[in-house]
């Protein structure tokens, strides 16, 4: 299977991006094909790690759409102003803008990283295209890795909270939307 989103052709190149836990770095070895590391993940039920891995793998764009179809999974318990998060990371990756960046801080501002949505909002904010201070100071930008450790935020905070009974099936839909995005599908087909 290849990954045409995933420009790393190991997977230890990607595993060094994001604090993994032991049990990953055992399954994740030197010389092994990124193809394999990611089924060694999802064989190893690594879900929290795999989540990390793929979020670091992927570029940014592709990597919030997948959060943002991920997350529309529980859009059933999700407020207004958190399916507003969602609906701004999906406008964002269609048409980047400032603009749209910007309302993402202000909604992960005003939701105070509580919740997926807002972890989501926030990957928009630390995409890297801007400042993440206040647009009168001097430019800061992000971390190159911070959007995808809120990506991975957003999608392994929804697996848990609100608490419910489905985060196994959860998982598997958002590996299976994720790595349809990798192979350069746009994902939401891939819900089965």
């Amino acid at each position: 299977m290849t990954y045409k989103k995933i420009p790393y052709p190991f997977g230890i190149q990607i595993l060094q991006r994001f604090p993994a836990s032991d049990e990953a770095k055992a399954l994740v070895i030197e010389d092994q094909p990124t193809e394999a590391s990611i089924q060694a993940l999802i064989d190893g039920k690594l879900y929290y790690d795999l989540t990390q891995f793929v979020a670091h793998a992927m570029p940014v764009r592709e990597a919030i759409w997948w959060a943002a179809i991920t997350l529309e999974q529980r859009n059933d318990v999700w407020s207004n102003a958190q399916r507003q998060c969602i609906d701004t990371a999906k406008q964002w990756v269609k048409a980047p803008s400032e603009e749209l960046r910007r309302k993402s801080e202000l909604f992960a501002n005003r939701l105070g990283l509580n919740c997926g949505p807002s972890w989501l909002a926030q990957a928009v904010f630390w995409n890297g295209a801007g400042s993440i201070v206040a647009p009168d100071l001097p430019t800061v930008l992000p971390d190159p890795f911070l959007y995808a450790k809120a990506v991975s935020g957003a999608i392994n905070h929804s697996a848990a909270l609100p608490e419910w009974d489905q985060s196994q099936h959860y998982y598997q839909q958002a590996f299976n939307k994720g790595l349809a995005i990798a192979r350069g599908e746009n994902g939401e087909e891939s819900s089965s």
